[in-house]
């Protein structure tokens, strides 16, 4: 869905960027502020302490630029007035006028047929005539707002007369709104206020619709509580389901901690029940270091994510849809210089069972790890993992577990070329199973397993150098880990999975490609062409195909506009990839665009998704999206539009079709958005 914006700025705004263009026009001073005067001729009459300006004249004050063919400034009580191409400038917003009076100090003045360009916002103001009556009080005549830079702009703003207080209210009389130069929306009178923060109202109301929930009809009342906290109320009518309810609550404590409540709730005539949804997000950082963050999402029923799929931020639709587990969880810790705590209680909702009396629930999951680090001032180092946990399910057993993992380790240098970093280690890991089944063992069980490894690598590099000063670099880095478990007596364990005995041997290569590029300036940048990394393992203790897969991975980024990654599997037993995984991204200078990855795992995927955004012109844009299964033999979703993009505003039309899966659990979706933007006003739409 497209931001919302509250009507009264809509027609408001024009009225705000002329009392911002007044106040940039009459500066700011004071009576010491020196005044900078340059001109072809300058004169001065001492009985009446006036200086007059002419020809090429520039005023230049702190905040401020005014150039004109002539300026008269009385000295004494600061009043200016310029005449002749008057230009004013502050920043980068540029004002142009016919005539303009002003005060230096007071800053109260009047502008006449002026207009104001903003670089930000691309904003275009005009008016016949804008008064500045007091600090906060202004009058505009025959106002226009715009964010077309073209002389026929395609849309605007206008009203007879307005009178602004800002902080306060504005009231303009004869308002109208342009479209192609035709007056579409009329009000004689309208008031409403003209506070710089955000403010309380209606908000633009949305229409859609689908073939499953029919005409969709949304409109939402924004609350401005305080400056910390706000809400947003909205009633949405589906024409097949009722009336939707829903809540967003915003909240910002401090700097450091800030959250969103969502709460949905539909008495659904199409579902025949009562429907519900509960999401909540929160972050925090405490001053000491300690973070806790919360993300809760909590729904009435299997199906609603099916229906409502846009109600979890965060998760596209697509894969709201598809989801079997919705998970709530809360995480907290703190992370030091070497060491790191974290903790998580989870609960998950599985969407494909009953209820979930059998599910496995884990909370606390507690981990503390110090990083490799020296032991004391000796050339050993040290690493210490680990975990706690408590899984529960309601209807059947719980367990504590604890894994308790240091490492030794002793980095050393042979010949000045090779890295080896032989490490030694032992795994203690306990359990305590409670609340058992009968027949089953619920006594404490724990495993002590010693375990080593050892790693060898070198790198390798040469740079090539070019005749115009550039550079490229390649890497190579040939690495070899040889890891290794004795055989322990498990066979009285029952809770605790068994640790087999290991002797691997796993062997790749890295290779990198980094090309430096001198600039006309002298500076340099960088850019990453290649990575390729391969490797294997070989399992001393399998009783046959003792080579593992191959696993290779390729990216590559021989543009800025070009890049693409590849992840391959290849199992030379079988000959045959049981992986592959291809991601493409383009682009040119145009802004057409293209991204696609195929995704292949032999046992049950083989999937294609593209996006594409192709411009025919400079006005009329494509878009195409879908995602393919092999497998089903037919398109999971398609998405097609057409974006037109005049020179200040667009119109995005998109039709979004959602198959029905094989399963039956996901039906079949039509649906329609539109969404109409004005440029630097945001849009509205679904």
């Amino acid at each position: 869905m497209a931001r919302k914006i509250p009507v009264t700025i809509v027609c408001f705004v024009c009225l705000f960027m002329i009392v911002f263009s007044s106040s940039a026009v009459l500066g700011k001073g004071t009576p010491n502020t020196p005044i900078h005067i340059q001109a072809d001729q300058l004169r001065y009459n001492k009985d009446t302490n006036k200086y007059t300006a002419l020809g090429n004249v520039v005023i230049k004050g702190r905040e401020m630029e005014i150039k004109a063919d002539k300026i008269v400034l009385n000295n004494t009580t600061k009043d200016a007035e310029a005449t002749g191409h008057v230009m004013m400038t502050d920043h980068q917003d540029i004002l142009t006028c016919t005539h303009l009076k002003l005060n230096l100090i007071t800053q109260l003045g009047t502008i006449y047929k002026g207009t104001l360009k903003t670089k930000k916002g691309n904003y275009v103001i005009m008016g016949e005539r804008a008064d500045r009556l007091g600090p906060e009080r202004f009058r505009v005549y025959n106002g226009t707002f715009t964010t077309c830079s073209a002389k026929k702009p395609a849309w605007k703003f206008k009203a007879d007369r307005m009178d602004v207080t800002v902080e306060g209210y504005a009231v303009a009389r004869g308002a109208k709104f342009y479209a192609a130069g035709i007056p579409i929306l009329y009000s004689p009178y309208m008031i409403y206020p003209t506070k710089r923060k955000r403010q309380t109202g209606f908000l633009i109301p949305s229409v859609g619709g689908s073939s499953r929930s029919g005409v969709m009809i949304s409109d939402s009342f924004f609350w401005a509580i305080s400056e910390d906290k706000d809400a947003t109320f909205t009633e949405t009518y589906y024409g097949n389901r009722g009336f939707k309810h829903g809540l967003e609550f915003r909240y910002a404590r401090t700097s450091k901690s800030q959250g969103q409540l969502n709460l949905y709730y539909i008495n659904d005539d199409d579902y025949d029940a009562n429907r519900w949804a509960v999401i909540f997000r929160h972050d925090e950082l405490f001053n000491n270091g300690f973070y806790a963050k919360a993300d809760i999402n909590k729904i009435s029923d299997n199906d609603y994510l099916i229906d409502f799929s846009d109600d979890i931020p965060g998760k596209s639709s697509t894969d709201a849809r598809r989801e079997d587990i919705l998970k709530s969880k809360v995480n907290f810790g703190k992370n030091w210089s070497k060491y790191t705590f974290n903790g998580e209680f989870s609960y998950y909702d599985d969407l494909t069972q009953p209820n979930n009396d059998y599910t496995t629930q884990r909370y606390p999951y507690l981990t503390f790890n110090a990083l490799e680090q020296p032991v004391f001032s000796t050339p050993l180092n040290y690493t210490f993992n680990s975990v706690y946990a408590f899984y529960y399910k309601k209807e059947a057993e719980k367990n504590q577990y604890m894994d308790l993992h240091p490492t030794l380790s002793y980095p050393l240098e042979l010949f000045n070329v090779i890295q080896v970093k032989p490490r030694a280690g032992f795994r203690e890991t306990m359990l305590w199973p409670s609340d058992v089944a009968d027949g089953q063992k619920d006594d404490f069980e724990s495993r002590s397993i010693p375990d080593f490894d050892i790693n060898v690598y070198t790198v390798f590099q040469k740079i090539y150098k070019t005749s115009s000063g550039n550079a490229y670099k390649h890497t190579l880095k040939p690495e070899v880990t040889y890891s290794y478990i004795p055989d322990i007596d498990q066979d009285d364990l029952y809770w605790l999975g068994r640790i087999n005995k290991e002797s691997l041997l796993s062997y790749g290569l890295t290779s990198f490609l980094i090309g430096k590029t001198v600039l006309e300036d002298g500076n340099s940048v960088y850019h990453d062409y290649v990575r390729f990394k391969i490797y294997q393992n070989y399992d001393f203790e399998a009783d046959d195909h003792e080579f593992s897969n191959i696993t290779s991975q390729l990216d590559l980024w021989p543009s800025k506009y070009i890049s693409s990654s590849t992840r391959v599997i290849y199992d030379h037993a079988e000959g045959d990839f049981p992986q592959f995984l291809q991601t493409v991204k383009a682009s040119d200078r145009r802004g057409d665009s293209l991204w696609f990855d195929y995704r292949y795992r032999k046992s049950d995927t083989q999937q294609l998704n593209l996006n594409t955004f192709l411009k025919l012109t400079e006005k009329i844009n494509l878009i195409y999206s879908s995602k393919y299964d092999f497998r089903e033999d037919d398109f999971i979703e398609s998405t097609y539009g057409l974006v037109y993009h005049p020179q200040c505003w667009r119109l995005d039309l998109l039709v979004h079709h959602i198959n029905k899966s094989d399963d039956g659990t996901i039906p079949s979706e039509t649906q329609v958005r539109v969404m109409l933007t004005l440029e630097g006003l945001g849009g509205f739409g679904n």
